[in-house]
């Protein structure tokens, strides 16, 4: 009996492993993983030099992890596993609670110190004008559950002891806005890392006391996107309900892109709808990941001028700070450096410079291209 159950044992064994090796081979795995917003693992080349550094295994088995068949089916196999077998609170730093999913994230102090001194490098490069700086918290802050994430208090410390002074010429430093305490776990999309734009009234409330402005919304419309779910609905692997995406339209607003191949600025969408259903819905707003972004509004309340360096989030709050300001020129350095910044742009004096980082820049600000200019 021993050596039947045995020999069951290997051609199961058999089967299972040759049958996904058959699999393996007839399967053209896709480009992009959707569920995970991220182009899959290319094999390694292969070579005694890769080979002699280590490199090539690591590479070849998230290849391979990349590539399997039914892949999807074996992640949702995991979290069922872990979530409801083993009752884990998370896996690989997502969870799942009562306000939807997130992921968390210690705060980077070494991280946070560097985006200080990037930071400080910019504004020694740009003429007197009135400086700003707010912290975006994880929406892990506001999860129902103490979840060790990112603590938004711990950043603000950090750059507010850099940034307390700038260089001679200036009569006083940044003014910090807190914008953690203006948001709660509604303000987020519950399967997405970003804020909902019709959710942050009171961000905009408590910027406009702290920068002495008053939004115009009687002058937006909202309108629905469509349904969607995000990022983090991707990486919990398990079936969730999706979110509802809203927009705030404002007839009177004129987007300009930089194309950086012809150094050009070129007007397009404010609110792209046809990148709704393509790799991030978020990309609606102010059409994803661009360098350089001018919206202007002659209907806006005044004359002023914003200046706004800024990660994803920006691109749905500054369509609604349009309402006021006339003219707000978005920058954003992982796509873009100091240098030519400074010869594409021309910088107002007096005018408003807001610095608005995310936790996730905020632990990785080496992704920022900044350097100090050299003088001529």
């Amino acid at each position: 009996m021993e050596k039947r159950y045995a020999i069951v044992t290997i051609a199961v064994f058999a089967l299972i492993v040759g049958g996904l090796s058959i699999a393996n081979f007839f399967h053209t795995p896709p480009n992009i993983l959707t569920a995970e917003r991220r182009v899959r693992e290319r094999r390694p080349h292969l070579s005694i030099e890769i080979v002699l550094r280590g490199e090539f295994m690591g590479g070849f088995e998230t290849y391979a992890a990349d590539t399997f068949p039914f892949r999807e089916h074996f992640r949702a196999m995991r979290a069922a596993m872990v979530y409801g077998v083993f009752l884990q609170t998370d896996k690989d730093g997502v969870f799942f609670n009562a306000d939807g999913i997130g992921s968390f994230q210690e705060t980077n102090a070494d991280s946070a110190r560097l985006l200080a001194e990037k930071i400080y490098i910019v504004a020694e490069t740009l003429p007197q004008m009135n400086f700003f700086l707010g912290v975006i918290p994880d929406k892990s802050m506001y999860a129902t559950r103490n979840f060790p994430g990112f603590c938004a208090y711990t950043a603000e410390e950090i750059l507010a002891a850099r940034l307390v002074t700038l260089p001679n010429s200036y009569s006083s430093g940044f003014t910090m806005l807190p914008i953690s305490s203006a948001l709660s776990a509604g303000s987020f999309y519950r399967t997405d890392l970003h804020w909902c734009q019709v959710s942050i009234n009171d961000v905009v409330s408590l910027m406009g006391d702290y920068m002495d402005f008053a939004a115009d919304m009687t002058q937006f419309t909202r309108q629905y996107a469509g349904q969607f779910r995000g990022g983090y609905a991707g990486q919990f692997a398990l079936p969730v309900s999706s979110d509802s995406m809203y927009y705030l339209y404002n007839p009177h607003l004129r987007a300009f892109y930089m194309n950086m191949a012809t150094r050009e600025f070129e007007e397009n969408l404010v609110y792209d709808l046809a990148l709704f259903h393509g790799f991030d819905p978020f990309d609606i707003f102010l059409r994803g990941v661009q360098p350089l972004v001018i919206l202007e509004n002659e209907y806006a309340v005044s004359s002023r001028e914003l200046y706004i360096f800024r990660d994803s989030f920006s691109s749905s709050l500054a369509p609604i700070l349009a309402s006021y300001y006339a003219r707000i020129v978005l920058v954003d350095f992982r796509f873009i450096d100091l240098q030519t910044l400074h010869t594409l742009i021309d910088f107002t004096v007096g005018a408003d410079v807001l610095f608005l980082y995310s936790a996730g820049i905020i632990n990785n600000s080496e992704v920022l291209a900044i350097y100090q200019q050299q003088s001529s």
